[in-house]
């Protein structure tokens, strides 16, 4: 037990140091090449698995997380609602960065309300990791669009 708590202890100090989260371990601040150009089209990302979000700029938190896209969408969801850190910094400050192969993009978090995007959204979950969180589950999993800013 005690060996157990000491990796993860240094995974959490790894991870601090780093800046980028490590697997589910958070992180702070996500370094890379800034993109400012508007992207019409995430297609060259839909074969990463996770994508790193920052949120909170003031004292930067970051996450690995999973995500779809689909032209100039890009959305995550909120697996454990309004009570995951991230979201609750999203929902107080939407500025949030996402970092895709290296490249940091400038995003705006927007809760989505409309049922029908939130079932799309659902469904290209299951295309791509052949699951998805139900949005009347247990959690109250929440979907969020990552807008350009």
């Amino acid at each position: 037990m005690r060996g157990i708590a000491l990796v993860l202890a240094a995974c959490a100090a790894l991870a601090a140091c780093r800046g980028s989260p490590l697997g589910w371990i958070p992180g702070g601040k996500l370094e890379g090449e800034p993109v400012d150009a508007p992207v019409s089209d995430w297609e060259f990302a839909k074969k990463v698995e996770n994508l790193q979000l920052e949120t909170h700029p003031e004292d930067p938190y970051s996450v690995n997380i999973w995500f779809v896209t689909e032209d100039a969408n890009l959305w995550v969801i909120a697996g454990g609602g309004e009570t995951s850190y991230w979201a609750k910094y999203l929902f107080a400050d939407p500025r949030a960065l996402v970092r895709i192969e290296g490249k940091l993009y400038p995003r705006k978090a927007v809760r989505v309300a409309d049922t029908e995007e939130i079932l799309h959204v659902q469904e290209l979950y299951i295309e791509k990791y052949g699951y998805t969180r139900d949005v009347n589950g247990v959690f109250k999993p929440v979907v969020i669009r990552l807008d350009p800013p």
